[in-house]
């Protein structure tokens, strides 16, 4: 066995393989240099070995970014960690607070409305792909829609603003008309696919337009 650094110790076994391990483990196991090691202390100690791997890569995946559970254990399992070690570990975060998709949810859509507003509905589908359940997601942005200052009508607004202030000219007067004519056909079926894939309802995004007409006078 070679020296301790930090929490981890690295142990090296008589054939040559070097395995890094929580220096908890090498206590509770009372290793000491030149101590034999059987095969059923070897596989122990594999498994310890390949705990430490899998708590080190899930804390440099959240050093980067939070994440929720299921996109963790799905970066986790991709570097071919096997789930009944993977599950664990995530346990021992969620404990910790160091995983928690309702805290998660709350930030996506903070973030989310504040710099790429979007539905309610895409938010979900969004919170959903990410791996958060659909009570806990549903529940987030119920406490996001609470806030007087948050609809899907005003979000549909400030994004037909958006958009109709990144079209064309011509693109835009065809909206604003309206009419069955071909251009004005070919506009607002660009501006609802546009608003549909936001999550915005075809009602809304009606609302929306019908304000953007007013506005334009």
């Amino acid at each position: 066995m070679s020296g301790a650094q930090g929490e981890k110790t690295v142990v090296t076994l008589e054939d040559g393989v070097e395995l890094t391990l929580d220096t908890e483990t090498v206590l509770a196991e009372g290793l000491h240099t030149g101590d034999p090691v059987d095969a059923q202390l070897r596989a122990r100690l594999v498994e310890a070995g390949t705990r430490w791997g899998i708590r080190q890569a899930a804390l440099r995946l959240l050093a980067h970014r939070a994440r929720t559970r299921r996109e963790l254990e799905g970066r986790l399992r991709r570097k071919d960690f096997p789930g009944r070690l993977v599950r664990p570990v995530l346990d021992d975060f969620e404990e910790r607070g160091w995983i928690d998709d309702a805290a998660f949810a709350r930030s996506w859509i903070q973030d989310r409305l504040r710099l790429r507003p979007r539905g309610r509905r895409a938010l979900l589908a969004e919170l959903r792909k990410k791996g958060v359940d659909a009570g806990t997601a549903e529940a987030a942005l119920d406490e996001a829609f609470r806030d007087p200052e948050v609809s899907d009508r005003d979000i549909a607004l400030e994004l037909a603003r958006g958009w109709l202030r990144k079209q064309p000219a011509a693109v835009g007067t065809a909206l604003l008309r309206g009419g069955f004519e071909e251009d004005a056909e070919a506009a607002r079926r660009r501006f609802m696919g546009y608003m549909a894939r936001r999550g915005i309802s075809g009602g809304t995004a009606r609302t929306a337009l019908d304000r953007l007409r007013e506005e334009r006078g």
